[in-house]
């Protein structure tokens, strides 16, 4: 980032990811800059991509999503040279974070479905796949915190 980013930019910050459809005015007297100076720092922290997006934070176990399982995959040599070849898990829509990590498994993906048989048959497509020579799954029993509530700002 070009810019520094100085204390009110990380208040700006702690406070969006807290909550973003807060107005701005209000935000602003909260953090006690001025309206148009909120904007502004706003706007430079989204054109600089710090900002990435705004979202909405989904309870997808009240949609029916209330099994979470932890998927750790080993793949072959090939893949962990071209990691594009993953790309195809990506399109499965159950999984809902994938990482590249380090340790005993190359891949550790983040399953939100609705039962087993969703989950078998999810797992049986990945394992069809050539470079995936093993998986491990591990079920969430409870979440006790959940990325959306990552804010170390």
């Amino acid at each position: 980032m070009k810019n520094k980013v100085d204390s009110v930019d990380l208040m700006i910050l702690r406070e969006l990811r807290s909550n973003c459809k807060r107005p701005v005015r209000a935000l602003a007297q909260v953090l006690g800059v001025h309206p148009n100076t909120l904007l502004q720092r706003i706007k430079r922290l989204e054109k600089s991509k710090l900002i990435i997006k705004y979202v909405a934070e989904v309870d997808y176990a009240k949609l029916g999503y209330d099994l979470y399982v932890f998927v750790a995959i080993k793949v072959n040599k090939d893949a962990r040279s071209k990691w594009h070849v993953l790309d195809e898990l990506r399109a499965f829509k159950d999984i809902a974070a994938l990482y590249a990590v380090t340790g005993g498994y190359d891949v550790m993906a983040l399953v939100k479905t609705k039962n087993r048989e969703t989950l078998t048959a999810l797992l049986e497509d990945m394992n069809k796949k050539p470079y995936i020579i093993e998986t491990n799954s591990t079920l969430v029993l409870y979440p006790f915190k959940d990325a959306y509530e990552f804010n170390p700002l």
